[in-house]
């Protein structure tokens, strides 16, 4: 059975279902699993994974240090790991500051892998250097798993052809949540926290780093002055004893902590969910619990996920004001917000399902090994819909 690797600086509590789920289907396709992750050193508040939770998982140490303005890891040992596990596809996370990544680009040609890019398009407005840089890395991928479309266009803009690239629109597993009617999440989270008793909820789940913008919503509920409207934040992160310390004096305004198993109610519980700054799968993840969702660029995400009007608001420029102005439209109109929670509903039950999100990365993983004209010449099976999943958004 051919192998499949997959390298991931850390998994996540988001990446299980994934893995879990590319374990039990590739088999299926004449493909095993091999899961390879450093140890959980730079979660930042994100929240890794230290079980195995696929069959074939093995962990390797991670170094990392800051040169001037550029950060530069080294996985330890993965070359070796990879040259003996003789895989037929390598997936990464296409950092071009890694340099055990370089070290793959060698040894493809060497072993004759298909080489497949985890591209999140992380790296914004790069500098003159960084973009030299990329534009000789991301060309030497055979082909590209992009987050969103705006990923895509990442990767085009550094070198990648149009064929090369498939947008998964990575997502979360909307059919394990099982929603709470309203008035029972709401009498639960008003169990824990009775200071929410008659309080309308702005809900922000999620990493707490400075990059979210966080001190944003904060401003805008001071442009609303409107003494129903409550702030709840959960998470962990850096960033939150900043904001614990700046409004320890608001009385409109809490920090759960991390919460991971049991965070559903909290969705249930709120009225519209917020991400003013970076982020990505809690949108997902609100549309999946019928919240209306305000959203900014988010990691890119949002201009797939939030259509302006439909599901939610795409804000602009992020500022308090935008802000303030759609949670207004939202509160002062509870029909629009009903509306635009159903909608995401069913975008994420639709198009945007896990479902689809796994038949594409099965698609793409597939197909690497069994075309000779892969990462050479466009095929149709990256630029439509699958034949028995009519609902699927297409891949170009």
């Amino acid at each position: 059975m051919k192998k499949v690797a997959f390298v991931f600086d850390q998994v996540m509590h988001y990446h299980k279902e994934l893995f879990q789920r590319l374990d039990k289907i590739l088999p299926d396709y004449g493909y095993e699993l091999v899961l390879l992750s450093g140890r959980d050193k730079f979660a930042g508040g994100r929240v890794a994974l230290k079980e195995k939770i696929v069959q074939h998982q093995i962990e390797f140490d991670v170094t990392q240090v800051a040169v001037s303005s550029f950060k530069l890891r080294h996985q330890h040992g993965l070359a070796a790991q990879i040259a003996a596990l003789r895989p037929a596809v390598v997936v990464t996370m296409c950092h071009s500051g890694t340099l055990s990544e370089w070290q793959l680009l060698r040894l493809k040609k060497h072993l004759n892998f298909k080489l497949v890019a985890w591209q999140c398009g992380y790296e914004y407005n790069p500098g003159h250097i960084k973009r030299w840089v990329l534009d000789k890395f991301i060309p030497n991928f055979d082909h590209h798993l992009a987050y969103h479309t705006n990923s895509k266009q990442y990767a085009l803009k550094h070198g990648a052809r149009s064929d090369q690239v498939t947008v998964m629109h990575n997502t979360i597993n909307e059919v394990a949540i099982n929603c709470l009617p309203k008035q029972e999440a709401r009498r639960l989270i008003e169990q824990r926290h009775p200071v929410l008793i008659g309080k309308k909820i702005v809900l922000f789940v999620g990493a707490v780093l400075e990059e979210k913008r966080l001190e944003t919503v904060f401003e805008a509920l001071d442009l609303l002055a409107c003494p129903e409207l409550f702030f709840v934040l959960v998470g962990d992160g850096p960033h939150l004893d900043v904001i614990k310390q700046k409004y320890a004096h608001r009385n409109d305004f809490i920090a759960t902590g991390r919460i991971v198993d049991g965070v559903g109610p909290y969705f249930d519980a709120a009225d519209v969910f917020v991400l003013p700054g970076t982020g990505g799968l809690a949108i997902n993840e609100a549309m999946a619990h019928g919240l209306a969702v305000i959203s900014g660029y988010a990691d890119g995400s949002a201009d797939d996920l939030v259509i302006d009007g439909k599901n939610g608001f795409l804000l602009k420029n992020g500022s308090a004001e935008e802000i303030a102005d759609r949670l207004n439209k939202l509160f002062s109109d509870p029909v629009i917000a009903k509306e635009m929670g159903e909608a995401g509903w069913e975008m994420i039950r639709g198009p945007l399902s896990f479902e689809s999100f796994i038949d594409r990365i099965v698609n793409v993983l597939t197909e690497a090994n069994s075309s000779t004209n892969y990462g050479k010449d466009a095929d149709p099976v990256f630029c439509s819909p699958k034949k028995d999943n009519p609902q699927s958004l297409g891949t170009c």
